[in-house]
């Protein structure tokens, strides 16, 4: 049985928000997400580059979100601007 994906809420905006964007280009498998959020509980750092540090996602993701970020589309999005 595929692992359910985690309750994202408990996360910061800017996590669930690059979990949003991994979702949507199809970046990680349950699994890698679910041992992700266990090394952040740990870490208590940015789980996009914890995402990068175990290999799940690439430098030009990370890019690409960020970029998507910075425009304001994700945040719009979210009514966190408004």
């Amino acid at each position: 049985m595929e692992p359910t994906v985690p309750d994202l809420q408990a996360l910061s905006q800017w996590d669930r928000q690059f979990c949003r964007f991994a979702e949507q280009q199809q970046l990680l498998k349950p699994k890698q997400l679910a041992l992700a959020l266990k090394i952040q509980r740990q870490q208590h750092g940015p789980l996009a580059l914890i995402l990068w540090q175990l290999g799940f996602v690439g430098l030009q993701h990370l890019a690409q979100f960020w970029e998507r970020v910075s425009s304001g589309a994700e945040l719009l999005r979210d009514g966190a601007l408004g």
